[in-house]
């Protein structure tokens, strides 16, 4: 298909203004709590409506992915997470009314996640698919980046609402695009109203696809403990001043970009024997690295935030990478991309608090060296029975089958 590169390229760049629409809230916290009049724990509420919105929407997006196709629904959550910021720029002075145009975001990243894998899994079903999933995957840490270098600037500059104006501004110009360039390749010969129809039902009982969906939970659950909470584990335990506990967290968000581009790399040349056995490793060394969280010497550091941003990069671009050969029939993508995300979602919501209660009812910080070690090695055991199910039947079916039999033959 003629022009993927330039397609592949607005798809990403429609994706980040959706992670600019979730992230640019970050660095206005204060402001907002200081202007609505209500606490700090209040204002939480407007980034944690996004994950909400992930776990309850992330099968149906898939469902509706294989319905009508990852164009049609893209456009659509663009048309909406515009209307959401345009909303939450004339509603900012109430809370319930800005509360509720977050939510209307958080359903366009819910959505947009699971058809950009679809339409990777559609414009490169040959080659270089891990390689494009892994690009994908550094959407939301670009636009973190962006948006926390950029919005306290931006809004001091030109007022509180213009980092509203200007993520939708630049959505209404990437929607446009997005209309005029990307396209879906057409469906292949023959196929018609006989065709199979995607279904739930088969995921939830594909074995290979539930271990994936605990690898994303893990994934979830100890990346976000460290981009939510590396500032407080430096500050509390090390005794380093705000402004250096800071710097060596934003380092987590930073290094975790180059890894899920090194990964798809990687992932295209392992294939889907080779694949697992990198996850496998990736988990080990990722529980070792969260078992000496609270007991680092200084001179590692910035070592540390690299291990704990690198092995979930590399996670998360390989499940991604493996679902979609998993789940039997290219039409069942969508909910297989969806259910995984159910499972990372959860793990985002649930990392923080369960192990910050459990620092607080367990005497100290080295408790949540345990908990974030015990839970990497879950993910650990989930790649192994992945790789038992895998023994057992035949590799999975790539997605572009039967074209993708040359695929698994060089796997």
């Amino acid at each position: 298909m003629k022009h993927r590169g330039l397609m592949f390229f607005i798809m990403y760049c429609a994706s980040m203004c959706v992670s600019l629409s979730q992230f640019k809230i970050i660095p206005l916290l204060g402001q907002i709590s200081e202007m609505l009049g209500i606490t700090y724990a209040e204002t939480s509420w407007l980034m944690s409506v996004f994950t909400v919105a992930g776990i309850i929407l992330a099968i149906p997006a898939g469902g509706l992915v294989a319905k009508y196709g990852p164009k049609k629904v893209i456009l659509v959550v663009m048309i909406a997470m515009i209307c959401g910021n345009v909303m939450g720029a004339l509603c900012i002075g109430s809370y319930p009314l800005l509360l509720i145009s977050r939510i209307i975001e958080g359903c366009a990243f819910a959505f947009v996640c699971v058809a950009g894998i679809v339409f990777i899994n559609m414009w490169f079903p040959d080659k270089n698919t891990g390689l494009f999933v892994g690009i994908f995957m550094t959407f939301a840490s670009i636009a973190s980046v962006i948006a926390l270098n950029t919005a306290l600037p931006l809004t001091m500059s030109l007022g509180l609402t213009s980092a509203w104006w200007v993520v939708a501004a630049l959505s209404v110009v990437f929607t446009l695009l997005f209309v005029a360039i990307v396209k879906e390749p057409p469906a292949p010969e023959g196929a018609g109203g006989s065709a199979p129809k995607a279904s739930i039902l088969p995921v939830l009982s594909n074995g290979r696809v539930i271990c994936m969906g605990v690898v994303a939970f893990v994934v979830g659950f100890v990346l976000y403990f460290f981009i939510n909470n590396y500032p407080a584990v430096f500050g509390n335990v090390y005794l380093l001043e705000p402004t250096t506990a800071n710097f060596y967290g934003s380092l987590n968000g930073m290094f975790g970009i180059p890894f899920c581009i090194i990964g798809g790399f990687i992932v295209d040349r392992l294939g889907l024997k080779g694949t697992p056995v990198l996850m496998l490793a990736s988990t080990v060394l990722l529980a070792l690295a969260c078992f000496i969280t609270t007991s680092l010497d200084p001179s590692i550091f910035i070592l540390h935030t690299l291990l704990t941003a690198a092995f979930p990069g590399l996670l998360l671009t390989c499940y991604n990478y493996i679902v979609p050969f998993c789940v039997g029939n290219p039409i069942q993508i969508g909910y297989g991309i969806g259910f995984i995300n159910v499972f990372y979602n959860i793990g985002i919501f649930v990392g923080s608090p369960a192990v910050l209660y459990a620092v607080e009812m367990g005497g100290g910080w080295p408790i949540a060296s345990i908990v974030l070690g015990s839970v990497s090695l879950v993910g650990a055991v989930a790649v192994l029975a992945y790789m038992a199910l895998s023994r057992k039947a035949p590799l999975p079916e790539p997605p572009g089958a039967p074209e993708g039999n040359a695929l698994i033959q060089q796997s």
